[in-house]
Order: structure tokens, then sequence, then C-alpha cells
């Protein structure tokens, strides 16, 4: 049994074994997504690879020991030899303290608000951190802001209108006008420049719509301006212990901080339903880590020796023949195991941990068909378009497996999305798992043509925010809500929204409905804070507790004149308006319509 253990044709062999299962791995495991088919085995994880790694562990020892005994302890290629395969035990036994003692968690912490709790992504249950950890303040920074500034002259003739960027000089051409735009404050849409006309320099100047800057008999003012694009997140900690002062700490992007032999990584910052501020941070311990990188130094260093000693051996005696050929042979394969067996190991480390990065995005032009997974966040970049072909099946989990409060199964998209349903074979959006629901296809500042496809066991089917997208021949059935919209970029045509918790909520602005039936939720129209907008005719309405409902902080009119209300002929529906303030808006429902229109479709199953 030893006599096996120390072969080096076990070597070979193992080496061959962890080769394939390598190869194996990486093709057949696909992270926590798979589009198209069923989740699939992780090699890595399991006693088909675990067993070759730890036999060929034991190989190295009882191959190593032997030809150690053997060899002059005054010669230097007995370190080296001896280095060489030491570095590989370390770096194996850093391997397994990781494993058996590490860790990695995830937690969204509160701003201002202690708390020890973290989820252990290695045991896969929550766990409490032996202190407590409070986030003290947050920061999200942002790349310099595109802008349109306007500059009229004395006469107020259109000098030219200039896409700019915040903190960049530009010159208005045949003025000698210089403008600096320092800041753009996004809520009280005011631009702070600086400007330099006629040898004169103004600075701190503002500027808005209503009010423009005057400087040197010109008029500067801000036109429009685009949403900035994070450049870092930073989080100011406090970690505080039992028994010791409580220590401070700030976290960036790439930046960690250490405290009680724990890494802590900032990897998110956002908002609760509520609007507080929380921070996602991720913890780490790699107690094995040490072990790990002394092992892989003293590797390398003895690899390099090794090899420089045994040229200049050869080139002293002037012939590798005389040397004794055993002795050769032995060191020589003991010297391809060590090699062979670290690589294996480093190797190892560098293939991609099963906890990958969370989220898969499409930056280029995809279509999907067929059935299709999505178990974990999938983003459409700007400049791609997600294309979907007629009879897919799209099933998405409601798990939650990066630990961050929501289902991951969504699709957000900032580019272009294209359902292309039929009547026949329409595109469906189901949950994954039972009693599970989805949590919603999010757009913001995208464009969508949605035809024929049906939307079913969502917490939130569609969340539009701008943009432009348009919902045609639709099913939306049985979520907690069918579409939520902010702005006037979202239309909705013959279709059905039914069963759902809120059929249509909207904010800041209103889509345009027409044709459609909405029938059978909890509350049909749901108006939130925001200007008026948007027109909604020509439908049926028709639900179980309220037809339309108005928050308190809503403003703004509402047309809802022309639809049927499926009561009586010419009734209004029921409305309830919870506004203090009346005067902030008006529902216009008259007249209605005293038969159903023509054009609206019946709820589907099809």
């Amino acid at each position: 049994m030893i006599r096996l253990l120390g072969s080096t044709k076990l070597t070979i062999v193992l080496c061959l074994l962890l080769a394939a299962g390598g190869i194996a791995g990486s093709l057949l495991y696909q992270g926590n997504t798979s589009f198209g088919k069923p989740s699939t085995f992780d090699v890595f994880r399991s006693p088909l690879f675990l067993v070759p790694a730890g036999l060929l562990v034991l190989n190295i020892l009882f191959c190593v020991v032997p030809r150690l005994r053997k060899m002059p302890a005054a010669e230097p290629r007995t370190w080296s030899f001896a280095g060489l395969h030491l570095g590989i035990l370390l770096l194996a036994s850093g391997l397994a303290v990781d494993g058996v003692s590490g860790f990695v968690g995830t937690q969204y912490f509160p701003v201002g608000v202690p708390y020890a709790g973290y989820h252990n992504w290695r045991t896969g249950r929550d766990e409490t951190l032996p202190f407590a950890v409070t986030v003290t303040g947050s920061e999200v920074r942002f790349h310099p802001r595109n802008l349109q500034v306007g500059v009229k002259d004395a006469a107020g003739k259109k000098v030219g209108l200039f896409v700019v960027r915040e903190g960049v000089p530009f010159e208005a051409p045949g003025t000698g006008l210089v403008v600096t735009p320092r800041k753009f404050d996004e809520e009280r849409k005011t631009l702070v420049l600086d400007a330099f006309v006629g040898g004169a320099r103004q600075a701190g100047v503002t500027a808005t719509a209503e009010a423009p800057a005057r400087v040197g008999g010109y008029a500067i003012v801000p036109v429009s301006y685009f949403n900035p694009e994070p450049s870092g997140y930073v989080a100011s900690v406090r970690f505080t212990a039992p028994g010791r002062a409580p220590e401070e700490a700030t976290l960036r992007i790439n930046h960690p901080a250490n405290f009680a032999g724990i890494s802590f990584c900032i990897v998110g910052l956002n908002r609760d339903r509520y609007g507080n501020t929380i921070v996602g941070l991720q913890m780490t311990r790699e107690p094995g880590a040490p072990l790990f990188w002394i092992g892989a130094l003293l590797f390398g260093m003895s690899l390099v020796t090794h090899l420089l000693l045994k040229n200049a051996a050869r080139r002293i005696d002037g012939s590798a023949c005389e040397t004794d050929a055993t002795k050769v042979s032995g060191q020589s394969a003991a010297s391809v195991e060590a090699v062979v067996g670290a690589s294996l190991l480093i190797l190892l480390c560098l293939i991609p941990a099963p906890s990958h990065a969370f989220g898969i995005a499409i930056d280029r032009d995809t279509t999907w068909e067929g059935e299709v997974r999505v178990t974990e966040p999938v983003t459409v970049e700007k400049g791609a378009i997600l294309t979907i072909r007629p009879g897919t099946v799209v099933l998405l989990s409601g798990e939650d497996r990066d630990g961050d409060g929501c289902a991951d199964g969504y699709l957000q998209v900032f580019g272009e999305l294209r359902v292309q349903g039929e009547k026949d074979r329409p595109i469906r959006f189901r949950r994954l798992t039972a009693g599970k629901p989805w949590r919603e296809i999010f757009f913001k500042d995208a464009r969508a043509a949605i035809r024929h496809a049906v939307f079913e066991g969502a917490a939130w089917a569609l969340h539009i925010h701008y943009g432009d997208v348009r919902v045609e021949d639709t099913l939306l059935r049985g979520n907690g809500g069918g579409a939520r919209t902010k702005g006037t970029g979202a239309a909705f045509t013959r279709c059905v929204i039914s069963g759902n918790g809120i059929g249509l909520r909207f904010w800041d602005g209103g889509p345009s409905v027409t044709a459609s039936a909405v029938e059978g939720n909890g509350t049909g129209l749901f108006y939130r804070e925001g200007t008026g907008g948007g027109k909604i005719n020509g439908n049926r309405i028709s639900n179980r507790e309220w037809d339309v409902k108005i928050g308190e902080w809503a403003a703004g009119d509402l047309d809802l004149s022309g639809n049927y209300w499926g009561a009586s002929p010419g009734a209004i529906g029921r409305i309830r308006d919870y506004r203090e303030r009346k005067t902030t808006g008006k529902i216009v429902s008259d007249p209605p319509l005293t038969v159903p229109p023509n054009g609206v479709p019946g709820e589907s199953t099809k």
C-alpha cells in the first residue's frame, strides 16, 4: 500500500483525473444561471474531485520522504528539493484551513443602526458576528454630469446650444465668452458656473431656466441634463467589540477594511422601501491565506533554485551521466511530481468559486428562444438589444441567493427589449418555483416593444422609469402588481390587466392606456405623487376594491374620461381620494361610456 502511494504512476493517474475534473467542472458548471437548461453539477465540491486531490497530497508525501532520506544533507539541491515539496504542503494546508474555518458572508446594514448579523454562504445559515458593525455614513460619488447649456446675447438672440460637461470650459463662438459649468444641482435645477468675458471673470454665478445668469450682456441658462454615472461608493464604518475601543474605517470599492481577522468590502449601496439608506457589505475570513502565500513563495523560490543548481552541476561535471542513474531518476521524478502537483493546486485557486459575481450582463445583441431560466439578475446594457422569439417561456427565480432581500429572478433593461410574441404563440414570463414570485422587469430610460406576452407570478411584472415602452396585446395576470410607471413614456394598447393586487400604479406622470381591460384587480389604478399626464380612455375598468385610488401626495390632473366602468350604463367607478388638499389636481371621469368599447380583448388563458 505504501509503495503504491509513493508511485510515480499513481501521480500521473491522479493528475490526469484532476485535469479531467477541472475541464469537466469548468464546462458543466455555469454559476447560478443557465439559460435553456436545468442546473448543472458542481464538480469542484464533489468527492469525484476532492478525493483525487487528497490522494495527490499523500502521494507527494510518500514519494518525497524516502528520497529525502537518501539525499546528502550538505547538498544545496537537497534543501531546494525539500523546499519544493514543503511549499506544496503549505499550499494545501492553507486551502484546508480556509475550507474548515474560513467563510464569506454578506449583509445589508442600515445607516446609523448597530448590527451584528450576516448570512454565511459557506454554511448557508444566518449567523452573528462577535462584535457590532455600524455604518455611520455613506456617499455615492458621480462622474461629471453632461449638460446642455444655452447662450443668448443682449438682444435675446440665440448664440448657441452647447453640450458640455461639469468642470470643462467651453467658448461661445464669436463672443469671447468662456463658461465653465462647475456643479448642477438636480433637485433645484440650478447650475453654478464661472464665466470670463471682456477681461472680467465672475465665479460662482448661479443660473436656472427661469433666472439665467447675466454675464457681460449674455444670458446663460441650463437647458437639460443627463443622469450622472456613479464613479464610486464610500461608507464610513465603526466596529465595536466588548473589551476594546471602537475602531473607525472608511470603505471604498476594492479598498476593504480589516477587523478581528475579518475583511469587510462595500458591495452595494441602496435604499429600502421607506427611503432609508442601506449599505451592502461582504465579509471574508481567510485564516489559511498566510500559509498559502508562504507556500507559493517557497515553492517558486525553491523551483528556480533547484533548476539553477541542476544546470550548474551539469556544467561542472561536464555530463549528467557521471551522476548515479537511480538518484537522478528518483530526483527527477519527484521534481516532476512537485511541479505538476503545485501547478494543479495553484490552478485550483485560480478557478472561479461557485459564488461568482452575481448577475449576467448582456452587452451585445442577443436572442432568447425555447425555455429560458433566469436565476440571477440579467442586465441589458445600453446599445444592446435582447430579442425574445415567439413561443419562448421565461422562468424567473423567486430565490434570494445574494441575500439582498429581493428575489433574484429579474431583468433590468437600459438598452432595448423586443418581446416578439404572436397571437397563437405568446411569450410567457412565469415563476420558476411554485409559491415564490419573481421580481420584475425594470426599464430605465430604455426602449421596448412588447407584443403578445403573458406575465404571471411576479412581485411587479413591469417597472418602467421613463424611456419608450410600448405594450400591446399582452396579459398581466396574477401578479402583486401589473405595472408601475414613472413619467409618460409607457403605452398600453389592447392589454388585459387582471387578478393583480394593483393593476397599474403611476408616479410623476402617467401612461397611455387605450382599448384595454383593467378588471378583477384589488385596486385597478393607483395614482402616486407627481404631475398628471397620459390618457386612460376607451377601456373597461372594474375591480374588486377600488377602481382608482389617489395617494395623499398625488398632484395634478388625471384624465379618466371615456371609460366603461362595468357596473351599470353611464356609472362612474369606485374612486378613493386620500388627498387632504383637493386643489392639488382633479380626476376627470366624465363622460363615462354607456356601453363597453369595441376592440377591448377578453382575458385569454392560451
